[in-house]
């Protein structure tokens, strides 16, 4: 049970990884650019977006059991990676109610930090497994 948790957790973690990662060119493929730099994006997503894909790949290589150091650590990773881009895009609201930003561009931008962030903050809450305070 806790291998399968392990897996699940880590697969939705690296998913989202690769959305945050990847969104800014996926974006610009169907006609939702935005008027920033390649280094902006890279500092805004890919960088994020690799640490919680290694993070992700540690809990499935060494995740033990739900509530260990290895799980709040990655559940920390989680919530500050989403936070991270959240912060940084929540600039594109403003700019796009103002109209120097396309909405869509801007909502696709700024949909990839809030699931990380919440599901970050939503593991670090959760605490042990019932399984594992019965172990502990």
């Amino acid at each position: 049970m806790q291998a399968l948790s392990q897996v699940r957790w880590s697969t939705a973690l690296a998913g989202l990884a690769v959305w945050a990662t990847t969104v800014p060119w996926l974006a610009e493929a169907v006609g939702l650019e935005l008027d920033v730099s390649p280094r902006l994006e890279i500092v805004d997503h890919v960088i994020p977006g690799v640490v919680m894909l290694a993070a992700a790949a540690l809990l499935a290589a060494r995740g033990g059991p739900r509530g260990s150091l290895v799980w709040l650590g990655v559940a920390a990773i989680a919530f500050l990676t989403g936070f991270w881009i959240t912060a940084t895009h929540v600039p594109l609201i403003p700019d796009a109610l103002d109209g120097a930003a396309p909405w869509g561009a801007a909502l696709v931008h700024l949909s990839t930090g809030p699931p990380i962030m919440l599901l970050g903050l939503w593991l670090l809450l959760r605490g042990p497994s019932s399984d594992n305070a019965a172990h502990t």
